[in-house]
């Protein structure tokens, strides 16, 4: 069950103001976003009843990209068939572990871009009361991950780096679970989700 007991917004956020607040500008710099080849993804928050909740985190096989083995979002992509970047999250979504969704399921984050690939990643989630029966596409996904929410709300779940945003130095979020290292746009789409799960 989602637990609202955890709230440390208050002592987790101070490290990553600067990058919160370039965020939130994100979605105003339409110049950006017209340049930058458009992806989706989404988190899918399992809460089943009288279980724990769970985020879905896929890892990615290993190929020439700059994305290669990174713990990661269902998603990818926007094709020329989508209609819009709901569209490109929920027909990924499908595509890569078998599971289907609805346009007005999806809750919006704050949008994200990714310099090294020019990729602006438009961030949704979802809340599910129910187990899932994935299908895996093995060509691009090597293995599914349901990790725990409480994980991430623990003090010492979470690690920080440097990274560059937006042409600035900033701090941001990091995570490692068992040996996979969680960072970059997934583990700041993913601070911003549990910031979200705890608001509601």
């Amino acid at each position: 069950m989602l637990n609202q007991s955890l709230h440390q917004s208050d002592i987790l956020n101070s490290p990553f103001n600067r990058l919160l607040e370039l965020l939130g500008r994100l979605s105003e710099n339409e110049s950006l976003k017209h340049k930058a080849r458009q992806a989706a993804v989404i988190s899918i928050v399992i809460n089943e009843p009288g279980e724990e909740a769970k985020i879905v985190l896929i890892k990615r096989n290993d190929y020439d990209g700059h994305h290669s083995g990174q713990m990661a979002f269902p998603g990818g992509k926007k094709d020329d068939s989508d209609e819009n970047l709901k569209q490109t999250a929920i027909r990924e979504v499908e595509e890569e572990i078998g599971i289907v969704l609805l346009e007005e399921q999806l809750n919006e984050l704050n949008p994200h871009w990714v310099h090294i690939s020019n990729f602006w990643i438009q961030p949704y989630f979802v809340i599910l009361n129910k187990k899932l029966d994935y299908r895996i596409n093995k060509r691009e996904i090597n293995r599914i991950f349901e990790i725990p929410v409480a994980f991430f709300k623990q003090a010492d779940s979470l690690d920080y780096h440097e990274l560059t945003f937006m042409k600035e130095k900033i701090t941001a979020p990091r995570y490692f679970y068992e040996s996979e290292e969680i960072w970059g746009a997934t583990a700041i789409m993913l601070y911003q989700l549990i910031q979200q799960l705890d608001s509601q």
